[in-house]
């Protein structure tokens, strides 16, 4: 069991916990009054008009924090969001089995130019081009593999299994620990590949389905159990966990799905075929932690670790595991009823966290107006 954390590290995780309990009003880390209540009017406005129906911003700078919610949890009773609210977060759950499979490699278990072949000798059998697709091709997006989520069937499938409410139109899929390899079978085997592996770039969950089949077979423990071991416990995260693998830690916020009068609760659909590829629940306050974590090299020996998992893959936006822009590296999430997204600009060593419960409207999009009042503050920290 690999426990990098440094004292440094842990005396931070206890300042930021300190502050985070804090009202705005108690912490002297606060944004000031005026800058706090444009941030909040900015997503008053967002929530006012329902999309989203509850929003989570957390800004987290050395010098300024700010944790707002706005807008409803439960369109039911009209609950109000709140500022710690769990949500489903979609694909930054690649960030964490991208760092996973990177501190396999510190460890020497694995390299990230093994062959697929090595460790899942069927499954890249069956594969195309499996036997020359290796793990950086995989964390890169580079395989040529098929996105299993545009398989015609898998939307068919989806909601053959749901059952939907007639009276208030929510849909429930329960939760169900799914067989990677059957989702290969399913959705993967028979397409050709896009592309020679290394050759060109293509989003795909098959990717980091495949990277977490590797993380069981090299760590020989459940995939749940690799994250707690890697990351959620050396960095005291409390409220992560992979969504249907294992015991819920707390209850999701409710997740929308839809426009208008027709939006329907997806909160009971389990989508558990994310599983690594975009499977966890997560909080706020525990993606700060793992950002800060992450970003700052505390789940890391070497730094070379970190370069490789945020430098861009030649004529792409994406590293390994991270998405990459000129201001922000991070990850965004989309799965039934959320979009979610976790950024870090390192010039001004911040982090943003914004959870949407829909997942019609993309939190990307209300990003700029949102960081707007702030930004005077935050670039003066550069």
């Amino acid at each position: 069991m690999r426990f990098r954390t440094t004292l440094n590290f842990l005396l931070l995780l206890v300042l930021l916990t300190t502050s985070f309990i804090a009202t705005a009003q108690d912490d002297p880390q606060a944004f000031p009054p005026d800058v706090a209540a444009a941030i909040q009017a900015e997503m008053d406005d967002l929530t006012a008009g329902g999309l989203p129906p509850g929003m989570i911003v957390w800004i987290d700078a050395p010098a300024y924090r700010f944790a707002g919610a706005s807008g409803f949890a439960d369109l039911t009773d009209d609950s109000p969001m709140p500022a710690e609210g769990a949500f489903r977060i979609g694909s930054i759950t690649k960030m964490f089995t991208a760092t996973v499979i990177m501190q396999l490699a510190e460890d020497g278990v694995l390299t990230l130019d093994d062959p697929l072949a090595l460790w899942l000798p069927e499954v890249a059998d069956q594969l195309p081009n499996g036997d020359q697709i290796t793990l950086r091709h995989l964390l890169a997006h580079t395989s040529g593999l098929f996105h299993y989520v545009e398989h015609e069937l898998y939307y068919a499938d989806l909601f053959t299994e749901a059952v939907i409410d007639a009276e208030t139109g929510s849909v429930t899929l329960a939760c169900a620990q799914r067989d990677p390899h059957d989702t290969l079978s399913r959705y993967v085997y028979e397409k050709d590949a896009l592309f020679e592996p290394g050759t060109s770039w293509y989003y795909s969950n098959t990717n980091y389905t495949l990277l977490g089949m590797v993380i069981e077979e090299a760590t020989s423990m459940p995939l749940a159990e690799a994250y707690h071991t890697y990351i959620y416990e050396p960095l005291g995260m409390e409220s992560t966990f992979l969504d249907c693998y294992e015991d819920p830690i707390t209850d999701v916020v409710h997740g929308y799905s839809g426009f208008g009068d027709t939006v329907s609760d997806v909160t009971e659909l389990h989508e558990s075929i994310g599983w690594s590829a975009g499977g966890l629940v997560s909080t706020a306050t525990d993606l700060i932690t793992f950002a800060r974590g992450l970003f700052g090299g505390a789940l890391f020996d070497d730094p070379e670790s970190l370069v490789a998992m945020t430098t861009a893959t030649p004529g792409t936006f994406y590293g390994l595991g991270v998405m990459l822009q000129e201001d922000y590296m991070g990850h965004a999430g989309a799965i039934a009823g959320f979009r979610t997204l976790l950024e870090y600009a390192p010039e001004s060593d911040t982090v943003v966290v914004m959870l949407y419960n829909i997942d019609v409207a993309d939190p990307a999009q209300g990003l700029a107006d949102i960081l707007n009042p702030a930004l005077p503050l935050l670039n003066a920290e550069d």
